[in-house]
């Protein structure tokens, strides 16, 4: 389907967008996607403005005692759950979902409760739950209610809380300057993606929706379920329209197998993960851009009225975008440390030990304590060679950001090219690619033999490194995400690169597949989490009972 709605409400309003543009006295020399963004960042700033100010603000009945408690078993299992710091907020939403609608099956109204919840785990303040924002939550949770009723098929029901977790947080959350971002780098970008070989004649439409979620994936840094929400609110618009009758969620509960069938067609292309990997650069620029903007949107007009404002501007913000995604670098190390040592290593040594004991008749020492030293050091000290991106790396962001904003500069964009899912060539690196899987595992399991190694310790040591090594890749990430102009790696470089890719990749296999079946979780969120929410309500429920009996007898 053509994507008129991936401009979601610019198609729309394209005109109204002009008038603001013009009443906001940005110059005609910038570029018009970027010009509609500042326009529409300046409305949304000035309407959370207006909203604060007219705050209903109402006190929720919660005790210093249930949050606390909650407080604590969320920071518990936001370790053994390793995401994300922009996912979290989500998850959690989801979590409560899943336990009231899939697993006690609630069909009363439960909005305070949910609010209550979010409130105790400490992802939304006294402050945001104001009375207006609590309507708002009780009519989305009523509808998903009502949907979730229409579907028998538990996967789907299943499917539909997560989105219906991206509409609450879009709610509590609002982000509208961010998917104002996300329309400006899809109408700045999508003409300048280039397809060659056989992916040369893909049609129009196509290649649109291909392109937004590969912008969502290189700028939002969306998962599945985002991803999935996004691609929602274009192919059934109407579930996000004003009303919700009887009719409209019938229509929605019978359609819903098809649209979730076409979602997954469009999100599973490969296509789209090519063009993300091409975007990670245009990315880099309109997320300091959008920090130049934020930060100094009283001024904006006079410092994109001039180059040399906006390229210091654009420095001084890239080196801030630095320190701040260096703090959150060592937050993820310290998090993965964590997560590692709970949930991986203690149980690879629950499994050897014994393993020693009982079938090989004698416990060797050596083989299980390298399996629990190693790991946290072996991805501390990786984790101690990330530098910081230079003053260098911030001239050439403050270059990519004039090429996107100015009109004269777009033609400097160097077309992205998108090419042949698989030639020849590729073919034969393909294939040398699976000579290095063995080539490395085979160098790893030879010193591991050397030092007496039994069969299930060399399993839990390619498991553990393994699953390192892409912990180091994916705290890394961002990091290296920052660095425009990289460096030629020596002969070194290029051999270290070789020889742990593989472990990299099987890595994130492993971690992929045990996330499906982490036995910690389940035990959580079964034999934990359900009892310990009943027992909060019971300490609300009893605090508020004690509280009427003292007012009755004073």
């Amino acid at each position: 389907m053509p994507l008129e709605n991936v401009n979601i409400s610019h198609a729309k309003d394209h005109k109204i967008m002009e008038k603001e543009t013009k009443k906001a006295g940005i110059s005609a020399e910038i570029s018009q996607p970027v010009a509609d963004f500042i326009a529409e960042l300046k409305k949304e700033l000035r309407l959370i403005h207006q909203i604060t100010s007219e705050e209903d603000l109402e006190e929720l009945e919660i005790t210093q005692a249930s949050e606390n408690m909650t407080l604590i078993y969320e920071k518990i299992r936001n370790i053994v759950d390793y995401k994300e710091d922009h996912l979290i907020k989500r998850s959690a939403i989801e979590r409560i979902l899943r336990r009231n609608l899939l697993i006690e099956h609630r069909q009363k109204e439960f909005s305070e409760q949910f609010i209550n919840e979010l409130i105790m785990a400490g992802y939304l303040s006294r402050q945001e739950a104001e009375k207006k924002l609590r309507d708002k939550v009780k009519k989305i949770l009523s509808k998903y209610q009502k949907l979730i009723g229409k579907i028998r098929n538990f996967d789907n029901k299943s499917w539909v809380i997560g989105i219906a977790s991206c509409e609450i947080e879009e709610c509590l959350f609002p982000m509208a300057t961010r998917r104002a971002l996300v329309r400006a780098m899809f109408n700045s970008l999508k003409d300048k993606i280039v397809f060659e070989g056989r992916e040369k004649n893909i049609a129009g439409s196509e290649k649109d929706i291909q392109t937004y979620i590969a912008v969502l994936r290189s700028l939002s840094k969306v998962d599945r379920v985002s991803l999935n929400f996004n691609l929602f609110k274009i192919y059934c618009p109407i579930w996000f329209g004003g009303g919700h009758e009887e009719k409209t969620i019938r229509d929605v509960a019978a359609n819903l197998a098809h649209h979730i069938r076409t979602i997954q067609t469009k999100s599973y292309n490969p296509l789209s993960f090519r063009i993300a990997v091409a975007l990670r650069r245009q990315a880099v620029y309109f997320n300091v851009f959008y920090e130049v903007v934020l930060n100094n949107i009283d001024k904006i007009d006079k410092i994109l009225g001039n180059k040399e404002s906006l390229q210091f501007a654009s420095q001084l913000v890239s080196e801030n975008f630095y320190d701040r995604e260096m703090g959150k670098f060592w937050k993820r190390v310290k998090r993965s440390l964590f997560f590692l040592v709970i949930t991986k290593i203690l149980l690879a040594a629950a499994v050897e030990y014994p393993y020693d004991l009982y079938i090989i008749g004698t416990v060797n020492f050596m083989p299980i304590l390298i399996n629990l030293i190693f790991p946290p050091v072996y991805l501390t000290i990786l984790s101690a060679t990330i530098k910081r991106p230079s003053e260098s790396n911030s001239v050439l962001i403050a270059k990519g950001i004039e090429e996107i904003v100015y009109k004269e500069n777009r033609s400097k964009i160097a077309p992205i090219k998108i090419f042949e899912r698989e030639t020849v060539k590729d073919q034969i690196l393909n294939l040398f690619f699976l000579l290095t899987f063995a080539v490395s595992f085979g160098i790893v399991i030879w010193i591991l033999s050397r030092m007496n190694f039994n069969y299930v310790g060399i399993a839990i040591f390619l498991f553990l490194f393994s699953i390192v090594s892409f912990f180091n890749a994916l705290v890394r990430q961002p990091i290296r995400e920052l660095l425009i102009a990289r460096s030629r790696e020596g002969f070194v470089g290029v051999l270290i690169d070789t020889l742990s890719i593989p472990f990299v990749r099987i890595g994130k296999w492993l971690s992929t597949k045990f996330s499906q079946i982490n036995i910690l979780l389940m035990i959580l969120d079964v034999l934990i989490e359900a009892p310990l929410k009943v027992f909060v309500r019971f300490i609300q429920d009893w605090t508020g009972f004690l509280r009427r009996k003292k007012e009755e007898m004073i």
